[in-house]
């Protein structure tokens, strides 16, 4: 089960600065919890040569000296902390090495058309096997004030929750806990409509409302802000819709219908692809993630 905050935070290093981003995240997260730092960079092993790997190390090294330089971080911390090596898959290195070091999050840069953070491979890759939360830096850091959690009401969907109120309280942030009721119109297919009469998804939406809010009466905020919204929306379009008002999205996966239902291949797929704010997305650890052949 994922620390109630980072202890242990692994960042995913790239030679582009595709991954400048992920780390002042990284950084700021550390210095906020206290957390230890460990950046990971791999090498491709048809190209690590020992001058090479030296090369590569030291080109990662003025990289990141930048946006360390005014960090509260130990001295010596990149002679230590910052690992080069040889691999054929960049997500294996970084599992790898997370599970060796007992990492409790992974912190990546956002995915690109190309490139070693592209969502097809290392991205993809370490989220169908992280032991842990896993966030994917989209754009600068932004202050963390306003935190969206969606829930189906699964356990999966209500352990993010669990996790996204006490990084809340750390932060002082307010939680936004979405609900989406997607009417049973929303499954037909284009070729044979079946769109339920409005009778019937009016009683569905009550008693899903109902159950939404018996849920939430009995959750334990604790002192943590939080507002709870429940509508009748496809939940990617939904979540793309109110993420400018956020400054983080926490989402569990392998729940039973609409927003984890479908898996990442869906929702979280298609929010990670198309938004612009970062996500922490957390599989329950008994489950394992479905992403398709390119995994």
């Amino acid at each position: 089960m994922a620390a109630a905050t980072p202890r242990r935070i692994l960042v995913g290093m790239d030679s582009s600065g595709q991954a400048e981003n992920a780390l002042n995240a990284a950084i700021g997260l550390a210095e906020r919890t206290d957390a230890e730092l460990m950046l990971v960079h791999g090498v491709p092993s048809s190209q690590s040569s020992p001058e090479a790997l030296v090369q590569a190390r030291d080109a990662l090294s003025v990289q990141c000296e930048a946006h360390i330089s005014g960090a509260r971080l130990p001295a010596g911390f990149l002679d230590e902390r910052l690992l080069v090596e040889p691999t054929e898959h960049a997500s294996q290195l970084v599992l790898k090495r997370a599970a060796e070091w007992q990492a409790d999050l992974v912190v990546l840069g956002r995915h690109r058309p190309r490139g070693w953070l592209h969502f097809g491979n290392t991205v993809r890759g370490v989220l169908s096997e992280a032991p842990c939360p896993v966030w994917i830096q989209s754009g600068p850091v932004r202050a963390l004030r306003r935190i969206l959690v969606p829930v189906d009401l699964s356990r999966e969907s209500l352990a993010a929750l669990r996790l996204a109120c006490a990084w809340a309280a750390v932060w002082d942030a307010r939680l936004i806990v979405l609900h989406c009721f997607v009417p049973p119109e929303l499954f037909s297919s284009a070729e044979e409509p079946m769109p339920a009469p409005t009778y019937v998804i009016d009683s569905l939406g009550r008693e899903e409302r109902v159950q939404f809010e018996l849920v939430m009466a009995e959750f334990d905020f604790g002192a943590v802000p939080h507002e709870l919204q429940f509508v009748q929306a496809e939940p990617v379009a939904r979540i793309l819709r109110v993420q400018d008002d956020v400054d983080l999205v926490m989402m569990g996966t392998h729940g039973r219908t609409g927003l984890s239902g479908a898996l990442l291949g869906n929702v979280a797929d298609s929010v990670l692809r198309s938004g612009h704010v970062p996500v922490v997305a957390f599989r329950h650890p008994e489950r394992s993630w479905l992403l398709g052949a390119d995994a």
